[in-house]
């Protein structure tokens, strides 16, 4: 949070106006939690915030050579009844109040521009702006960028008195090829992703290509339209990002984050057209703004799913009006307004599926998913909405945790002429489920490698990562044998 007084910001009137300003700031900080400073004048009163929830200091990653890309929006602290005129700008000055103030040695990155001139207007009646692209170009000097905002009323101004800080870092990330593609979703409830990293093939490449941040969710607002809802351990994540996400892309390994329905109307097969725009666009700044490399989508636990769906006279405009209209086409639908915003090679999009319908359908599957996950772990089973090509197929899956009824863990069961079966069908993926930091996996990624990598071995750190821990540790087998 910034401090206005150590930066050097405090709206100096008479000691009556101060101390008021004062109030609304503790009252701000305490309340609303902002994430950046606030702005006070007559009529104006907002904040500056980021898109997806992202912190103050959130770094945007330029990776190999490619731009990126903030969003910010302006939020009102009360609804105006006249239209509100939102300007935004880059400030140095405010990155360098931002540095006094927090004891940080930030140097603005040179190029960074704002869509739409930084111009956006609040309708009368609403508290939010919509969103504003931070455009920032690879390959420019210094590590962050700060972007104030002006807020006008019709003829009463809110000035500069804040900022919201975003960093700036670069990153130079190997690309693999494998015939065969190797992803594993991670539980982060429970477990790191970093775990992931510490397994590499005997030929130098990693043994996972994808690791999937299993879960966030897709859930509708106030206002009916669909978000992405992140609960505590998967924020964990993203406040970490460049601890947990970018050191799994430094070692040349994809992270996708997984999109799991919430038990209510919003999921891949009842979104509206306008809902479906909505939530690609939802995707794209998440993607942009954690670095993410694409996206897993799970279609569970939507109320549709559970007999349970109210339609859109209910629940918004952002679903279908009743249960008979949530189809795999709604599913087609989503990936295709997801594919405007995010372009095939730019995001690499997953399918998990286990049931003839949850799986999107039509010609032009191919182009707008990457592969397709059956997900009856230890099962084997082709694409079932249509015959898909073989290479964008994972038709067996192996789940890497589990327990019996006495609390031990149960082996995992590595079938090989399943194996077989993916290498002489020339399928294109493989997919774990759940790697866990409490016991062992060498033999069984052994068994494999073996089979899909041509008699290539697993190599093992031996390094473990507890859930909310960026420092790796020797693992240590239970005294059990429970492992």
């Amino acid at each position: 949070m910034c401090n206005l007084k150590k930066a050097g910001m405090e709206n100096k009137k008479s000691d009556k106006c101060l101390n008021l300003f004062q109030t609304f700031v503790l009252w701000a900080f305490v309340v609303l939690s902002l994430q950046s400073c606030n702005m006070n004048t007559k009529d104006a009163v907002g904040s500056v915030r980021s898109a997806a929830g992202a912190k103050m200091g959130t770094t945007l990653t330029v990776r190999n050579g490619k731009a990126a890309a903030g969003y910010v929006y302006f939020e009102l602290d009360t609804v105006a009844n006249v239209n509100t005129r939102v300007t935004f700008a880059v400030d140095n000055e405010a990155l360098e109040a931002y540095n006094k103030a927090n004891g940080t040695n930030y140097m603005a990155y040179e190029g960074v521009s704002l869509a739409t001139e930084g111009a956006v207007t609040i309708p009368a009646g609403q508290l939010r702006s919509d969103y504003v692209a931070v455009n920032v170009p690879a390959g420019g000097k210094g590590n962050a960028v700060a972007i104030t905002a002006v807020a006008d009323q019709g003829g009463s101004v809110s000035e500069n008195n804040g900022a919201f800080v975003y960093q700036v870092a670069a990153l130079d990330a190997p690309v693999y090829e494998k015939t065969i593609k190797n992803l594993c979703y991670i539980e982060v409830n429970n477990d790191s992703p970093l775990n992931a990293g510490e397994y590499t093939l005997s030929d130098g490449k990693p043994f996972f290509d994808i690791v999937s941040v299993f879960a966030a969710n897709i859930n509708l607002n106030e206002e009916g339209m669909p978000y992405i809802h992140c609960n505590d351990q998967v924020a964990f994540v993203l406040e970490h990002a460049d601890e947990i996400i970018r050191p799994l892309q430094k070692k040349g390994i994809r992270v996708h984050l997984s999109i799991l329905g919430n038990h209510d109307d919003a999921g891949m097969r009842s979104l509206s057209a306008e809902g479906a725009k909505v939530f690609a666009k939802e995707l794209k700044m998440y993607a942009d703004i954690y670095g993410f490399d694409g996206f897993d989508f799970d279609d569970e636990y939507s109320s549709y799913a559970e007999n349970k769906f109210k339609g859109s006279v209910v629940s918004g405009p952002g679903v279908v009006s009743s249960a008979t209209e949530c189809t795999s086409a709604n599913y087609t639908r989503l990936m295709e307004a997801c594919r405007e915003v995010l372009p095939k090679g730019e995001s690499t999009f997953g399918i998990y599926w286990y049931t003839d319908d949850d799986q999107p359908a039509g010609a032009n599957v191919e182009e707008l998913i990457d592969y397709a996950v059956y997900g009856a772990y230890g099962a084997f089973d082709e694409y079932r909405q249509q015959d898909i090509n073989n290479a964008i197929e994972a038709p067996y899956a192996i789940t890497l945790s589990g327990l019996d009824n006495k609390g031990k863990m149960i082996p995992v069961s590595v079938n090989e002429a399943y194996l077989n079966k993916v290498k002489d069908g020339k399928y294109g993926y493989f997919a774990f489920y759940d790697l866990k930091s409490s016991r062992t996996y060498i033999r069984e990624f052994n068994q494999v490698a073996k089979v899909l990598w041509n008699g290539l071995t697993v190599e093992w750190t031996g390094n473990v990562y507890a859930r909310t821990s960026m420092e790796a540790v020797k693992f240590v087998a239970p005294s059990d044998g429970n492992q």
